[in-house]
């Protein structure tokens, strides 16, 4: 009888610190984790709002006409680097530079001001 007790004993409490174990745990998800990821969940959301708002509200026009302006007078000025290059004989060296230059446009200027 004295081992059924004992038996029976040690099984309930040790159900008894299971139960109290799952129970901290439970509590601790429900007080501190489900709140903290609720809120990170929601100011994600407000940022990733805000910066869609942000790309909506930017003018992109006036960074593309930007963009085609310099590059008309990249043009232009390769144009002219490769007319004056042409009457010194330097068309080579000036097509090479440039091509060195990856599309960078101080460089290209450079090699324009040195082939001239």
């Amino acid at each position: 009888m004295d081992v059924l007790r004992n038996l029976f004993g040690n099984l309930s409490a040790g159900i008894i610190r299971l139960l109290v174990t799952v129970g901290i745990l439970a509590a601790a998800y429900f007080f501190i984790v489900k709140p903290t990821l609720e809120t990170t969940e929601k100011v994600s959301h407000e940022v990733n709002v805000n910066v869609q708002k942000g790309f909506q509200q930017s003018d992109l026009s006036e960074i593309n006409k930007t963009i085609d302006d310099v590059n008309r007078r990249v043009q232009r000025e390769v144009k002219k680097s490769l007319r004056q290059s042409q009457q010194q004989g330097n068309a080579d060296k000036l097509i090479n530079c440039i091509q060195r230059a990856h599309q960078n446009v101080t460089k290209i200027q450079r090699c324009s001001d040195r082939f001239q």
